[in-house]
């Protein structure tokens, strides 16, 4: 007799035990089916389940157990299924489970549609009852997807609840499911928006800390990074209700306020906005360099053949490609470089920055000795306990067993509190490093930007430099940012007039007029922009205030910077 198997599947855990499709009802059809052939017999292993699988893809284990057997065993000559519908219900996916079959010679058979079968009115009624299944399925998801879009309106989350809440029954309809906190996840979920909010934290240090404090997922792992941001820029803790392009308030309750979440998002967009990422090949001028022919942003690529790096144009897909040259990446790199030996202070300026990094440094020092202060009382309260816990253990006072489990939780609060001290020095030493950072820049910005890994040089260029407009091989116009722009119009306010000694690229600190990009040896553009966005970034850059940022100089100067007469010109211009 020749070799069969057996497929049967159900779309719910429930169907699985109960139902006229529950596994064993469907199991037991397909054996009989087998026995009453009288030309099949069932091997063993043969028989393959899904239970809790959709059908609508055929990313499905039982199913892809059953397809490799047929494939690996060249005895097997059927396959029995209860309906085609168990199989797949999308008639792509029918069509390419029956070819597979085809080709290493499988029939498949229906037990409840005995019509099907290997000829070609078989094969159409097949076919036909493949598209039913896929229509009746789509018909079904498309009156879920509308009850969902119903509860959505009516204020409630439709699917998977966001961490740090729960369903739960309506208290006067238990059928109604509903959102509500959940109490032992949600003080840490605030706690997360609240540390990262100050800016001191990462991601991962964030992750870590709950960690520690027993937040952690269903295989008591550390969260996932990604998931980890996922709550951090999830509006449903403030109330606002995301869900496939719709938005709504939510009736459960809000975790933090509107408030909190923006600046969550603002500190997160400032620390990636200038991020250098783990590459193979890192670029740290990417996104800030243009061709000055046609305003184009320059993009970077590796030519291992030469073992180079290169700076070019990114200008694609016109009749007319930009003839703008290659430009080695260390070249044009240096070139940016030399720039910031024209950045200098003036003396008065550096003064009262050091004054005030000082002061900041002795603030940040007095709050983190505090949190250790705490932390170290912590700790000799548990030593303590310890102590005296080994006390009772030698008098007797107490088992061993419960010694023991004493010791092991005395252990792991110490350790947590250990880690919370190291963390509290880590902290205060990434201040110190930062600051001396700082103080260099002040002093020597060369010195301190050729110094500074990668990291740090885009710290640098995102501060002070908005744009660099490239043309034959050599930076020709440079724009500051709009802060540091400001800051040159202040008249040896904050920097000395070094900056005009630059005989190269020309510096644009005054956007007020309108502003054409460098084109060697022509007055007009070799080639027109290929979009009005190119045109736009080409021609005419948005206009942008010229006058210091007050609060940047209150930092530094105080709050009579706006008396001094040396400022006069802001409010004149005003």
């Amino acid at each position: 007799m020749e070799h069969a198997l057996i497929y049967c599947r159900v779309s719910t855990e429930e169907q699985a035990e109960d139902g006229h499709h529950s596994l064993a009802t469907q199991l037991k059809l397909c054996k009989r089916a087998i026995e009453e052939s009288n030309k099949f017999k069932l091997i063993d292993d043969g028989v393959f389940e899904d239970p809790g699988r959709s059908a609508t893809n055929m990313n499905r284990p039982g199913l892809q157990d059953m397809l490799l057997k047929i494939q690996d065993d060249k005895t097997i000559r059927a396959v029995f299924i209860q309906d085609t519908d168990r199989l797949a219900r999308n008639a792509l996916d029918h069509m390419q489970i029956k070819a597979i079959m085809k080709k290493h010679d499988v029939e498949l058979f229906s037990v409840s549609q005995p019509g099907i079968t290997d000829s070609p009115e078989g094969n159409f009624m097949d076919l036909v009852i493949a598209g039913v299944n896929q229509l009746q399925s789509q018909i079904t998801s498309r009156k879920t997807l509308k009850s969902l879009e119903l509860k959505f309106w009516e204020g409630w989350w439709p699917t998977g609840v966001a961490v740090g809440y729960l369903n739960a029954g309506e208290p006067d309809d238990e059928k109604k499911r509903i959102i509500i906190v959940d109490e032992e996840r949600a003080p840490l979920i605030q706690e997360a928006f609240k540390m990262y909010v100050t800016g001191d934290y990462s991601v991962f240090e964030v992750r870590d800390a709950l960690y520690k404090k027993g937040f952690r997922t269903h295989a008591d792992k550390r969260l996932a990074h990604s998931k980890m941001i996922e709550i951090l820029k999830n509006p449903f803790y403030y109330g606002e209700m995301r869900w496939r392009g719709l938005i709504n308030t939510g009736k459960h309750k809000p975790l933090i306020d509107k408030d909190l979440w923006e600046r969550v998002q603002l500190v997160m967009a400032k620390h990636n906005r200038y991020a250098c990422r783990r590459q193979k090949f890192n670029f740290i001028l990417r996104g800030l360099t243009f061709c000055a022919n046609c305003g184009q942003r320059y993009t970077a690529e590796h030519h291992p053949k030469k073992n180079k790096s290169y700076y070019h144009c990114n200008r694609s897909g016109d009749q007319i490609k930009c003839q703008d040259k290659y430009v080695e990446v260390w070249d044009i790199e240096q070139q940016v470089a030399n720039l910031f030996k024209y950045i200098e202070f003036t003396p008065n300026f550096t003064d009262r920055l050091v004054t005030k990094i000082e002061k900041i440094y002795s603030s940040r020092k007095e709050v983190i000795n505090k949190d250790k202060r705490g932390l170290n009382t912590q700790k000799m309260m548990f030593e303590k306990k310890r102590d005296t816990a080994e006390e009772k253990l030698f008098a007797g006072l107490i088992t061993d067993d419960d010694f023991t489990r004493i010791k092991v939780k005395i252990k792991e609060q110490l350790e947590l509190l250990q880690d919370e001290l190291y963390v509290q020095d880590k902290k205060l030493n990434m201040r110190i490093d930062e600051l001396q950072d700082m103080l260099l820049f002040v002093r020597n910005a060369y010195e301190a930007y050729t110094k500074s890994p990668d990291e740090m040089k885009r710290l640098f260029l995102g501060l002070y430099w908005e744009r660099f407009e490239v043309a034959d091989k050599k930076i020709q116009t440079v724009i500051p940012s709009p802060i540091i722009r400001g800051l040159m119009q202040a008249e040896d306010m904050v920097f000395t007039k070094k900056y005009k000694e630059i005989t190269g690229p020309r510096i644009i600190t005054d956007l007020a007029v309108e502003f054409t990009p460098f084109i060697a040896g022509k007055s007009k553009s070799k080639i027109a922009p290929k979009t009005q966005k190119s045109r736009q970034i080409a021609e005419i850059p948005a206009m942008i205030s010229n006058q210091p940022n007050s609060v940047i100089l209150d930092t530094v100067w105080g709050d009579h910077w706006e008396s001094n007469p040396d400022f006069c010109f802001h409010k004149a211009k005003s």
